[in-house]
């Protein structure tokens, strides 16, 4: 395979989008052309492996273009300047035999070597996947467009030089207000990334050295490649020091590990004794899996801090507030380029009323953050509970929220503050989320068509009841399915104009909690498919001709 450059250049008439980049093979031009790109602006890559630790980005690493010229110095005889995206960073990699792909899911690394994303550049801290198989800011579009580049980059490859390439191709991608942008390929495993993807084959349909025999001699569109629905983290425990000058000698011990065989050992030597020593590099990577991502950091939490000696690790990895920042930057990335090319330059403003966990929303930040909800921001979240989850959700996620007490107050006295503050957030609609009150006839007057309530059951059938009373009713009447609905609000409750159904089966064994686990996440895919004809409806508004509800 070719440098990151090179190989770059192979896919630009694939459609991929990549970032301005021009490569050097001396010192002549860099200059203009760090100008030309402007400051803070450019990155610098040194071409060819470099354990993930040879790129070095403005306003992160290098504060001036005279810096970025002395490392562009340390980089010769060959590096690469390049426009700098503002975004998220994934990871795709595939298995290919030179003409079938089969592709992993998607990995998010951590390079930077301390907590929240500070200090240098390092090989990677660790990496973490969903059940899902997506990222908390990735949607399946964007990561279908990923890995249709890497199918571009292997049929390039196949064009471009008459040959297969055969092994797997690791794309590193960014998601951006513009769309998925290819940064760089490598022909390799990425390290910590394969440790949790190793970990997620699911090896009672998948055997490992069939699909590697298939990728080196052929015939993998034959062979079945399947992931476990779980999520994993990985972190790495590493010398202290690491990576600019790292303890060397020091001894590792592993007896405390609940699961060492999740444990991979990387820079450690065992010396004439049997005792484990650090050489000076990433040390004992763990990874964990589990139902859902936080049960996974946890997990490996517990395991990285178990390897004793001297090293450190980063805690974050995994954990909920960092991961929401990534969250938090799509959103605000997106928010700001919102107006760009919205249908009458108008952008949807959300208002969010919530009095529990709000779980049904996170598909909504997701669409956000992915772009697949375009010219739409959330202006503000309220909720009547002031230790409702779904404030500190919004919180965590940068977004405007507030409690709202009712202090006493009559219905249409508490309603005309929550209008008035929506209102002054300038929200054009309104989505309902575990509000856990009825809403008075003033309130479903002005918001009348522009207010959106999820009810987990096919309306009318079990209106009135609430979580899993509903689930409960359900199960005893029978029916043969279930599923949500998405409603206008109105004065009767749960009686206003359906938007929008996602039905699932109910099952034999079904309890009132696994048919509530089914349901559930029909209702971010409601809601979304709602909030699509309410912001087409506030824009055809705008133009003094609103489309029919179909």
């Amino acid at each position: 395979m070719k440098t990151a450059a090179s190989a770059t250049v192979l896919v630009i008439g694939s459609g991929a989008r990549i970032p301005k980049f021009r490569e050097f093979l001396s010192m002549d031009g860099a200059r203009e052309y760090l100008e030309e790109l402007g400051e803070g602006n450019y990155v610098v890559k040194a071409d060819g492996f470099c354990g993930g630790k040879g790129v070095k980005v403005a306003g992160d690493h290098l504060s001036s273009i005279d810096e970025a010229l002395a490392y562009c110095e340390e980089c010769l005889p060959h590096f690469v300047l390049c426009e700098r995206l503002r975004g998220e960073e994934f990871s795709v990699l595939s298995f290919t035999d030179g003409e079938t792909l089969s592709h992993m899911p998607a990995v998010q690394d951590h390079k930077r070597a301390y907590e929240g994303d500070q200090g240098p550049n390092t090989g990677g801290m660790g990496t973490y996947t969903c059940e899902d198989h997506l990222l908390p800011f990735l949607s399946q579009k964007a990561l279908d467009e990923a890995r249709a580049i890497n199918g571009a980059c292997v049929r390039a490859l196949r064009c471009e030089l008459g040959e297969l390439y055969r092994g797997i191709l690791y794309g590193g991608y960014m998601l951006t207000p513009k769309g998925v942008m290819l940064i760089e390929f490598n022909a390799r495993f990425g390290d910590p990334e394969c440790i949790n993807l190793l970990a997620l084959l699911d090896h009672e349909r998948t055997d490992f050295l069939t699909v590697c025999e298939a990728t080196a001699s052929g015939g993998l569109a034959r062979v079945p490649v399947h992931f476990q629905p779980l999520a994993s983290c990985c972190k790495y425990a590493c010398p202290e020091g690491y990576p600019d000058t790292p303890l060397k000698g020091f001894e590792v011990d592993l007896s405390g590990l609940e699961s060492p065989e999740f444990a991979f050992l990387g820079a450690i030597d065992r010396d004439a004794a049997g005792t484990l020593r650090g050489t000076g590099s990433r040390a004992v990577g763990v990874v964990a899996l589990a139902a859902d991502l936080n049960s996974a950091e946890a997990r490996a939490e517990r395991e990285v801090s178990a390897v004793k000696g001297s090293l450190f690790h980063r805690s974050d990895i995994g954990k909920e507030p960092l991961v929401a920042s990534r969250v938090k930057r799509m959103l605000e990335l997106q928010a700001a380029a919102a107006a760009d090319g919205a249908p009458g330059g108008r952008v949807v403003r959300l208002g969010v009323l919530g009095s529990t966990r709000g779980s049904s929303l996170q598909p909504v930040l997701r669409a956000l953050a992915a772009g697949v909800l375009r010219h739409v921001t959330i202006n503000l979240v309220l909720s009547n509970k002031k230790d409702a989850g779904i404030l500190r959700r919004a919180a965590l996620h940068g977004l405007p929220h507030a409690h709202v007490p009712v202090n006493g107050r009559s219905r249409d006295a508490y309603d005309a503050e929550i209008t008035q503050r929506l209102e002054e957030a300038g929200c054009d609609a309104v989505l309902c989320v575990g509000w856990m009150r009825i809403l008075s006839a003033p309130f479903c007057m002005r918001w009348r068509q522009r207010a959106l309530n999820v009810h987990p059951s096919l309306l009318p059938a079990f209106a009135g009841g609430m979580d899993l009373e509903v689930h409960s009713a359900v199960l005893a009447a029978g029916v043969p399915e279930s599923g949500c609905t998405v409603h206008f609000i109105e004065e009767a409750v749960d009686g206003g104009q359906i938007v929008v159904q996602k039905r699932c089966p109910v099952l034999p064994l079904d309890t009132p909690e696994s048919l509530k686990a089914r349901v559930q996440p029909l209702e971010g895919v409601a809601f979304l498919e709602a909030i699509g004809i309410v912001a087409a409806q506030v824009r055809a508004a705008a133009c003094s001709d609103p489309p029919a509800l179909s």
